[in-house]
């Protein structure tokens, strides 16, 4: 058995390797703890003609080496899948990163169909494998990674209140829990996010995977053999509704290459991992758009209504006159821009405006900037709520058009965003109504509701997700090109509304298709959600994201010390906000807070995010000298804590002036006095020159 040894500052890698690869070792040199102790896992299950073979180990395996242009090594490990069909054969090409003046290294797995027969890959999994002990705590013999947690980047907290910080003991038995909606998902019992923070506290390892072209997810799963227990992570593995979809046939000759695993080894708390996360996605340009400088929204939803296809309550309640009386009170709330939501076409969905009730919309845009001061936005929907694309409809297996009807005053038809036709009729419409002069566009309900297997409309049959998702950002992306002063918000194109499908970065691109995403629908009941613990999400998306969040929350579902405003100022970079004015507390209390917010927007949609916790965010502009801090009692006692704040950690070097709060300065560190009433936010300024 040949040893190849890999070492750098940071970590060792070694590779056992005779006719098959053996164990690969992956040790942190700081902790001395071995991530990987184990025999590289290589398996499939893969079905050629009528058969179908389990096929596992890398065998006939070579080892070469090369440098690397970023310096250090390249090394490729090449076999075949062991198995015992000879009609199936897999190639296995796979490539280990080494760069040694970095404290990571990188992997990436490639398959190619050595046979003469299409093979279809059922499940596989390729990883590292680390053996595991049942926890000291539960009669275990105790291991190198026991105090170690694994956490899920960006959610740790995801936004339907499911936690992904797993101990020893759960990874041990399996306890993962990805979200499942609607259709079966393959990775049943397996840990599914974008990055894994696995750490002590003091020392930890980074596990991110990233794929360009391809959806794809950094997996966990625990395996049972020969009476031992493996965690397996990094490589490949399937997800969600069998993604990558390319990697599930290969004809013969044909290869599939899975995006990368980065494994980075850091010291400092899990937050820690997600900041260099953070800076991992923003130098492949997923990050703040330049010159963003987002208004703020007034939503004339809460007050108006939603009324789809119905023609006589929209003719009553959807009026120029109405959005008049909305602009009033958005310009005298302080907002900047009238966004409209499902309203203003002539049935929701159909992305015509409807002038009958509106009249001619430039006319409108102008009036509104004129009379208001404000800005003009509309939100446009992938479904629609009459039939106004025939022929453009998403069709079944069995020839029936997509139509959903869950409740009979609101069916719609599906339309299916992959047909050429639609695509091009969609954007005749969106182009008329944002040549305008609209400011502001959301892309709403473009969800995938399954396959199309109409031939007709030129496109692959059937679809898969991404093929649709592409399209969506296909579509956004032409948007972009013709008007790129308008600032476009993209809901996932697969699941919009709550727990994504696609990786956050997916097709943002260095172009910024998209300039941000959505805050997962808390815009209904924002008080409820964030004292319900499911808005905490948006502390963790903060953590490892700057691409910016957009949220419009009802002021009705608010308290009057505006706890949800701040919390949703703090963690969304783009803020809407909207509701009656039949409160005039609530009212008077939001324009309060709405003025101090103008005062510091500049922190909040381009401030640097960190996080004390979960209930203490700090926003700075290092450049400017200028920072914010927000505090947050979610309890029904006052609280009263210190917070020990590092300044230079925040880029801020020069002596800053305190407001808001009682506080000292100890040997360097802002101490700041927090004292905070019963479902209350708190404010604390600090800069240093004249703010």
């Amino acid at each position: 058995m040949e040893i190849r040894t890999y070492d750098t500052a940071r970590y060792r890698l070694e590779i056992e390797l005779d006719d098959e690869v053996g164990r690969i070792i992956l040790t942190d040199k700081y902790s001395g703890v071995r991530f990987a102790d184990s025999q590289y896992r290589y398996s499939a299950y893969a079905e050629s003609g009528s058969r179908i073979a389990y096929l596992e180990g890398l065998v006939n395996a070579g080892l070469a080496e090369e440098p690397w242009r970023r310096g250090g090594n390249r090394i490729s490990i090449s076999g075949t899948l062991a198995g015992r069909d000879p009609n199936t054969k897999i190639g296995v090409h796979h490539r280990l990163y080494i760069p040694l003046a970095e404290e990571y290294l990188e992997e990436r797995i490639i398959l190619r169909n050595l046979g003469s027969e299409r093979v279809i890959l059922r499940g596989y999994r390729f990883g590292f494998r680390k053996r595991l002990e049942r926890p000291k705590q539960y009669g275990g013999p105790g291991i190198d990674i026991e105090n170690y947690r694994l956490i899920a980047i960006p959610f740790r907290l995801q936004p339907d209140g499911k936690k992904h910080d797993y101990q020893l003991d759960d990874i041990y038995h399996g306890r993962y829990n990805p979200a499942r909606l609607v259709q079966e998902v393959v990775d049943k019992n397996r840990g599914r996010s974008e990055g894994w923070a696995w750490t002590d506290g003091e020392n930890g390892l980074l596990i991110t995977k990233y794929n360009e072209d391809k959806i794809e997810f950094s997996m966990l799963d625990t395996e049972r053999r020969d009476g031992e227990v493996y965690l397996t992570f990094g490589g490949a593995s399937p997800s969600l509704y069998n993604e990558p979809i390319e990697a599930r046939v290969l004809e013969p000759g044909e290869e599939i290459t899975f995006g990368k695993t980065r494994l980075h080894f850091y010291e400092g708390l899990w937050r820690r991992g997600s900041y260099i996360f953070r800076e991992f996605m923003a130098a492949l340009g997923h990050t703040i758009p330049d010159n963003y400088d987002p208004p703020v929204n007034w939503n004339e939803l809460y007050e108006i209504g939603c009324y789809h296809n119905d023609r006589e309550k929209l003719a009553r309640h959807y009026t120029f006159e109405a959005l008049c009386e909305e602009a009033e009170k958005a310009r005298d709330m302080g907002c900047n821009l009238l966004y409209l939501d499902s309203g203003w076409e002539v049935c929701e969905g159909s992305t015509t405006w409807d002038e009958e009730r509106l009249g001619d919309v430039k006319a409108f845009v102008e009036h509104i900037k004129r009379e208001y001061g404000l800005r003009v936005g509309f939100r446009t929907i992938g479904r629609s709520y009459c039939d106004d694309y025939p022929g453009m409809y998403r069709r079944r297996a069995d020839g029936s058009v997509g139509y959903y009807a869950p409740y009979h005053t609101k069916p719609f038809y599906e339309t299916c965003v992959c047909c050429a036709r639609y695509q091009e009729e969609k954007l005749r419409r969106i182009f008329k109504i944002a040549d305008a002069g609209i400011s502001f566009i959301m892309f709403d309900e473009f969800d995938w509701r399954g396959p199309c297997y109409d031939e007709s409309h030129g496109h692959p049959v059937p679809t898969t997700p991404n093929m649709h998702a592409h399209a969506v950002m296909d579509l956004i992306r032409r948007v972009r090109e013709r008007y790129p002063e308008i600032i476009i918000e993209a809901h996932d194109p697969i699941w919009p509304w709550g727990v994504r499908y696609l990786p956050v970065y997916y097709l943002h691109g260095q172009d910024h298709s998209f300039d941000e995403i959505w805050g997962f629908e808390f815009m209904w009941n924002p008080l409820d959600d964030l004292l319900s613990g499911r808005a905490l999400s948006l502390f963790y998306y903060n953590l490892a994201y700057d691409i910016p969040l957009y949220l419009h929350i009802n002021m009705d579902n608010d308290n009057d010390n505006c706890l949800a405003f701040w919390w949703y100022a703090s963690t969304c970079r783009h803020l809407g906000i909207g509701g009656k004015r039949n409160n005039e507390q609530r009212y008077r209390a939001y324009k309060q807070a709405m003025a101090e917010y103008l005062l510091l927007k500049d922190l909040y949609s381009r401030g640097i995010f960190y996080g004390i916790d979960e209930l203490t965010h700090i926003h700075v502009l290092p450049e400017a000298g200028r920072c914010v801090v927000n505090a947050f009692n979610l309890t029904d006692t006052p609280i009263s804590r210190k917070v020990d704040i590092r300044l230079n950690d925040l880029g801020i070097l020069e002596e800053v002036t305190v407001t808001g709060a009682p506080h000292e300065f100890v040997r360097g560190r802002l101490v700041l006095q927090l004292d905070i009433p019963p479902f209350s936010p708190k404010l604390i300024r600090l800069f240093t020159r004249a703010d």
